[in-house]
Parts: C-alpha cells; structure tokens; sequence
C-alpha cells in the first residue's frame, strides 16, 4: 500500500491534523479519468469532524472521480475450471453538495459506477478474482448502476460536545475519535480502521450505512454510539439499496493519549449483528444447506495504539483483540480475534524508512458437526485494508507479515509487504470476502474453500506506490504475487498467483455560498488504502 501525500497537506498533518482526501492504493496499467474527485478537503459522508470555528458557513459542490484497470491471473484451476487471465477497467464518479453551518452540517451526494470488460467464465472452483465477483453478481460484462451514495445531516452542540448524525452515511470503526497524535492516527488509519465495520471503500459499488448515530466529545475522552442498516454494494451492482434485514448496533469509547497512558490511544468497543437475511449461503465447515441467513453476533473487544519517541524516530505498537458470543443459524457461536503489532521509523535516514512487523490471529471451527461454531465473524470490514490481494478473508486464519514504508519524495511513497498465511485448523474452510453485499440472493458476503486437510495457505509478496501528480490528481498501483501453499494446491493445478492495478484518482470542487472557516478543518473518513507516513518525529 502506497500513499502519496501532497505538500499542501503536510502542515495539516505535521499540526496532529488527519488529512481528509484519501485516495486508495492501486496497481498495474496507467488510465486516466473521466471526472474528478472532491476538491473541498472535508469529504462526503465522512466521520464526525473535528469541530470548525463557529463563525463557518459554506456550501460547497464536490466532484471525485477513480479510474482503475486490474489485471488478474488466478490460480490456474485444473481441467474444466474458469479462465483465471483477465484485465477489466472500471470508473466511480461521485458528484455532491454539502452545507456546513455553525449548528448542522448536510451532505448530498451521488455515485456511478461502470466496468468494461468483466470476466464471464473467471469462475470454477468459486471466482477467480474480484472481476468474477462483479460479473457473477450483474451477469454483465458491462456491470454499472447510478445510486445515492451519502444524504445525511449532523446536528452539532444539542449540549455541548453532543453532535448527532442521521441519513445515509459513513463509518469507520476504530476511527470514531481522533488522537490529535499524527503518527497514532496513521497507524490507526493502516491497521485498526474498518477491522469489523467499514464502507467496503476499495471495492466499486462500496458501501454506506442509513441510521443515527451520536457522537459526545470530551477533552480526554470520545464516545460514539449509532444504530444503522448497511446498503448493497461492494460487489454487487444494485447498489445504494437498503438491506433491512440486517440490523447493526456499535458502540465505541476512546481514551485519548494523556488521558490514561501516555503517548497512548485506548479503545473499547462493542458492536451487535443480526442477520434475517433471504440468502441461500451458508459458509461455514457443516456443509449444511440454508433456505435464510440466522446470524445474531455480538462482538466485543478493545484496542492500544502508542508511538514514543526514540533517538533516532518513532517507535509504534498495535494491539487488538475481539471475542464474540452469539447464534449462528441453529449452532451457539463463541470465536475471537487478535492482533499485535510493532514497528520504528528511522526519522534522520534518507527515504524516512518505517518498519514494522505482527501477528494477526482469526480463530476457526475445529469440529464440524457439533453445536458450536468457532469461526471469527468480521462483521462487514473493509477486508482489503488487512489483505491487500483480497484473496483471504480475516477468519480462520493466521497471518505473520512485515511491512517497509519509504518516502522518496514528499510525492511519493512505496510499500512493501511480506505475509506468511495459514489456516488456524484444516478443519475448517480458506474463506473470502467483506461482509454482506446484497439483500436476497445466494451470495452471503463471505465464501469459504475447503482446506484439503491442510494449513499452510501461501506466501504473499506484494508492493503498492502513490504518486502525487498534482494537488488535485494522483497515481497509485499495486502488485502482489503469491505462492500456493498446500491448502491451494489441493484445489487448484497452478502454483502462482499475480494480481495488479493501475488507479487514477482526480478531485475538484468549490464554494456555492458562504464563508469558508479559517483554517478548514479536515474530517476523518477511511477512503481505501491510502497510508500517510509522517515525518517519524
């Protein structure tokens, strides 16, 4: 993952102030847009902002617009599988206006979507590759669809530090708050935003959450509560519509640094998922048949992100752990994840080189037919953020990487990654996915392969680079190669796996009316994979 950070932007951040235009990473062939991307730095339907001056009031028109070209070849599957070689071109155009007032804020915005070239036989054992995915759930290589992506209204101070939001919307969990730390905020950004509830933000169709939600604002600390419904998307093209059987409840209560522990952001959170569903899926080891989703979870947990500074730079550390109780379909459900993390950025060396390395665990079903399920449910994720080839999902599952960041320029960054992957039990399956993305159907969101009695899943090597061409338009591409381990060699003939992308990103706007705050300040929202590296002091 890549992240190119303009230099308009850096006092922003160098000042602990999150930079509010994100881009995501991206990968193989250069194409350029057909629209633009929002100008105005506070984003549609983004997270509760840091509050302006009072004296502010504008509106603004906003325009984003994402060009990307993919190429995939999958594991080459055995005789009579689907062609696992395609390349298919996408653009999302997102035109908006949004209304900041000293006593609300209103957003509008809609959102288009269109491919060319979708795979129509990537599939078999399953789909092979994100374009299978789209074309499985439009039937069209030519998948597109106009939608309302964000209309909401945020009533600022009902008391004071009480703002309350309701409409279509964004959300980000672990970003509820902001730390005013610049280094804690990049790395919440990288590896604690949207591990259980995000927008799905890499994938075209995306997706957007309708519902309330409060947000009660203290010095020392940041509690955020909402109840909401998700939209399709994602990957499916009817997207934009509510999916009313799918009820979430979230929860979130952020200690600042200082506040407790020094240098130190402290999160406890909690979320409720029920899942009535019309879906014939069932994913999980049973092999048992499903006419309905019955999926009621909830999910607790907590998480410390620190940075303290050292001699020479930054060092960082993550950790994050979640457990869960529940029902899935006629089976109890008790599961948990966890994440540990650290790393150190060289602040005084050439190219500012960050290290890091962890250890994600998802734990899985260990015995098929009993009354229990084991696998960890990761709620409705932006999965891409913690698997950048979207290959493997973040349930049953153990992951040992190490990352390099490099800053050749103040345009420019490079990533780096290295994961070693396997299965937590061969009992249960390789899963897949994001989370739910259409409302009836036979697609639950989650898909899983089965293990062949095995563990070891493959080794991933995978590097992404973000270039800023101008203040308003940037570059990103990705390209990741993966080796099969025995898991993947069980089901398919091929060894190798290589995917990549080519993204453009443009974004304009302006003033319709008003007084723009002074200086503006910029909001929270997750956009993909973008990754801002600071200066590492």
């Amino acid at each position: 993952m890549i992240t190119v950070i303009p230099r308009a932007q850096w006092a922003h951040y160098s000042a602990g102030v999150p930079i509010a235009a994100r881009r995501q990473p991206a990968t193989v062939r250069f194409v350029l847009i057909v629209a633009s991307v929002a100008a105005a730095r506070t984003p549609l339907g983004a997270q509760t902002p840091v509050p302006a001056p009072a004296t502010a009031e504008e509106t603004r028109w906003v325009v984003r617009d994402w060009t990307r070209v993919e190429s995939w070849h999958y594991f080459t599957p055995k005789p009579g599988g689907g062609d696992p070689d395609y390349t298919d071109v996408a653009n999302r155009l997102q035109v908006g206006v949004e209304r900041r007032a000293p006593r609300y804020d209103a957003v509008v915005a809609l959102q288009y979507v269109q491919f060319g070239g979708l795979p129509a036989r990537a599939s078999g054992p399953g789909p092979l590759g994100a374009g299978a995915l789209y074309f499985d759930q439009s039937a069209r290589t030519d998948s597109h669809q106009v939608y309302l992506r964000y209309l909401n209204f945020r009533l600022k101070s009902l008391i004071p530090g009480l703002d309350v939001q309701f409409g279509r919307f964004g959300y980000t969990s672990g970003a509820e708050s902001p730390s005013r730390d610049p280094k804690i905020e990049t790395v919440k950004r990288l590896r604690l935003d949207s591990r259980l509830l995000g927008e799905f933000e890499w994938a075209l169709y995306q997706r957007g959450f309708d519902g309330v939600r409060a947000d009660l604002d203290r010095p020392g600390w940041h509690a955020t509560g909402g109840l909401f419904r998700p939209t399709q998307g994602g990957f499916e093209n009817a997207a934009g519509a509510e999916i009313t059987r799918i009820d979430l409840i979230a929860g979130a209560v952020t200690l600042r640094p200082g506040s407790v522990l020094r240098r130190t952001d402290w999160q406890l959170f909690a979320n409720r998922y029920d899942d009535t569903r019309e879906v014939q899926a069932r994913p999980d080891n049973t092999n048992r048949s499903a006419t309905g989703v019955d999926v009621h979870i909830n999910t607790f947990g907590s998480s410390v992100v620190g940075a303290y500074p050292t001699g020479s730079g930054q060092i960082d550390v993550v950790g994050w752990v979640a457990g869960q109780t529940g029902t899935w379909y006629e089976q109890s459900h008790r599961a948990w994840a966890g994440a540990a993390e650290l790393g150190h950025q060289w602040s005084d060396i050439a190219w500012r080189p960050w290290l890091r390395a962890g250890l994600f665990h998802a734990s899985g079903d260990a015995v098929p037919d009993d009354s229990s399920h084991g696998t960890f449910f990761p709620v409705m994720p932006t999965v891409r953020k913690y698997s950048l080839s979207t290959v493997y999902g973040l349930m049953n599952l153990d992951d040992l990487f190490v990352h390099a960041f490099f800053v050749p320029t103040s345009a420019l960054t490079v990533r780096v990654d290295l994961h070693r992957l396997g299965l937590v039990t061969s009992a249960d399956l390789w899963y897949s996915g994001s989370g739910a993305t259409q409302k009836a159907g036979t697609n639950f969101g989650y898909a899983g392969r089965r293990s062949n009695g095995a563990t070891a899943l493959g080794t991933m090597l995978e590097g992404s680079v973000d270039r800023a061409i101008s203040r308003r338009w940037s570059v990103n591409g990705y390209v990741g190669v993966m080796k099969a381990g025995d898991v993947v060699r069980g089901t398919f003939a091929g060894n190798w796996l290589t995917f990549g992308y080519m993204e453009s990103v443009v974004q304009i706007g302006g003033r319709l009316a008003g007084k723009a705050a002074s200086p503006r300040q910029p909001t929270h929202e997750r956009r993909g994979m973008t990754t801002v590296i600071p200066s590492g002091r």
